[in-house]
């Protein structure tokens, strides 16, 4: 059962900042108590071990690199042993600019190491190009139906 839901967001530019504060609204609308964590915060990965949904929303920078102030904990992330998530689900958007040669690294490197580290991926990752309204809407709206259908727990009033 889904009931420590975790958003992870790294962004550059504030653009992943922006859809992730409209992911969790979204969620919170729906019932679901989320934790919110900015990647650039994180000094260790002790926070991951008790999600039960674990939701990225990360921008590329660069050539398919992480934003800067979230390489520390990517770096963690992938020197790290794995810590046996237990199959915890995860769901990844990840925000770039295809006119790079790596588009949107960071977003699929996050579901690679989540992967590694035991979870697995619930609703396919989407890769936005810079315009991404509509690839975001049908993520929600996935999103919301995957949660719905897996049994969340509701926070309680």
């Amino acid at each position: 059962m889904i009931s420590k839901i975790k958003i992870l967001m790294a962004t550059q530019t504030g653009s992943a900042e922006e859809v992730a504060d409209e992911v969790k609204e979204t969620i919170e609308a729906e019932g679901y108590s989320v934790d919110y964590h900015d990647l650039a915060d994180e000094s260790n990965l002790r926070f991951l071990s008790d999600a039960t949904f674990l939701i990225g929303v990360v921008s590329t920078w660069g050539d398919g690199e992480p934003p800067d102030d979230a390489v520390p904990f990517f770096d963690l992330l992938r020197e790290s042993p794995p810590m046996g998530f237990a199959k915890t689900p995860i769901a990844i958007m990840g925000l770039g600019d295809s006119g790079y040669d790596i588009f949107n690294g960071c977003g699929k490197e996050l579901e690679k190491e989540l992967i590694r580290h035991g979870g697995y991926s619930i609703i396919p990752r989407v890769d936005c190009d810079v315009w991404y309204e509509d690839e975001l809407s049908q993520w929600l709206n996935d999103l919301r139906r995957t949660l719905a259908s897996q049994g969340a727990t509701l926070s309680s009033p």
